[in-house]
């Protein structure tokens, strides 16, 4: 069994300096630094090798935090604590979901919220809550927001204090692992969405923003994926977590699907949520603007890799929910599939929405 007691006590190393580095001039300096409360160990030996044949140029493994062992990236445990201990505001908005099950959804919350609806062509204001991952380590330049495989975004924790209310703030990691008083402080959403379809736009945005070769197949990402060697992995524990709070005040549960279904339904609910009252036509013209194909074409010269429009290597590709039943070809791939979903959904009351395929 390997000894991780080093590897804890660098963890709790960054509890002091780090978090009072980056929050200060916050209001959350003045409170207690809340010592990170989740075990961080490496992968085993087994699995970095199997990791480091598809993450090309990390030096360092891979980490497993807390008992679900969420799969995180090397330079995750220098600044676990630092989010951990980040301010939070009664007039933030935080959105949090596991990767690839939000894009609709996030951009409604950020007109809703931030921007007026008349004044649209202003958009990506908010932090997104993450580290910076995964910058290669073997890379030192000081990564752009126009890079492939760096952030949409130029904002992140780091100067999350910095920024003016109301806040905006997106993560991809889950509510165990963002500050302890969120849900009684700030509203949140967590959008959820069936993990067979976000298996394959997963597995796209790895080729798009070149963390994986081009030539890895869907098959084998599948296999990392049940392996939960995929970053932020595992999927279920990480929405389960959001779904036990759903009944709580400042939490809106949206599904992906929910959006695909009745935007307009979604539009007036988050509304109410937020105490926001707009007019139908407001709405209305919210509605067009998140149309799926609007936003692919607006998004299409910052975020494509390829000029062929049909092309599976673009940061909004289909938005369609189902669509997975279109890559998992073979009966055993679907049954394992079937399994795979079973397995997970034992003993909760937690289901995705039927889309009609």
């Amino acid at each position: 069994m390997r000894d991780n007691s080093n590897l804890l006590a660098t963890s709790k190393r960054y509890t002091s300096s780090a978090t009072n580095l980056f929050l200060a001039g916050s209001d959350a300096n003045m409170n207690q630094t809340l010592e990170f409360p989740h075990e961080i160990r490496e992968v085993t030996e087994e699995e970095d090798l199997i990791v480091k044949k598809y993450y090309k140029n990390y030096i360092r493994k891979f980490l497993r935090v807390g008992s679900h062992g969420y799969f995180q990236p090397p330079g995750y445990k220098e600044h676990a604590s630092t989010i951990y201990n980040l301010d939070v505001r009664t007039d933030d908005v935080w959105v949090i979901s596991f990767s690839r099950s939000d894009t609709i959804q996030i951009l409604t919350n950020i007109f809703i919220v931030f921007i007026k609806i008349n004044d649209i062509s202003i958009i990506f204001l908010s932090p997104k809550l993450s580290y910076r991952y995964p910058t290669l380590e073997s890379d030192k330049k000081k990564p752009s927001s126009k890079d492939h495989g760096y952030r949409a975004t130029v904002n992140d924790f780091t100067n999350l204090h910095t920024l003016a209310s109301p806040r905006y703030v997106k993560s991809h990691l889950p509510l165990s692992l963002l500050p302890p008083k969120l849900l009684d402080t700030a509203k949140v959403f967590y959008i959820a969405r069936d993990p067979r379809d976000v298996i394959v736009s997963f597995f796209f945005m790895h080729k798009l923003f070149r963390y994986f070769d081009e030539s890895v197949e869907l098959q084998e990402f599948w296999e990392l994926f049940k392996k939960d060697l995929v970053i932020h992995m595992p999927i279920f524990p990480h929405v389960k977590e959001s779904w036990e709070k759903r009944k709580h005040p400042n939490m809106m549960f949206l599904f992906y699907e929910e959006m695909q279904k009745d935007l307009r339904l979604v539009i007036d609910k988050v509304c109410k949520f937020l105490g926001k009252d707009f007019s139908d036509e407001q709405k209305n013209k919210l509605v067009e603007y998140l149309n799926f194909e609007n936003m692919k074409n607006r998004s299409a010269p910052k975020f494509k890799k390829t000029d062929d429009t049909d092309s599976e290597m673009q940061f909004l590709r289909k938005g369609k929910s189902g669509n997975w039943v279109n890559y998992f070809h073979s009966q055993e791939l679907m049954k394992e599939l079937d399994e795979y979903m079973e397995r997970n959904l034992n003993n909760t009351d937690l289901r995705f929405p039927e889309v009609n395929k």
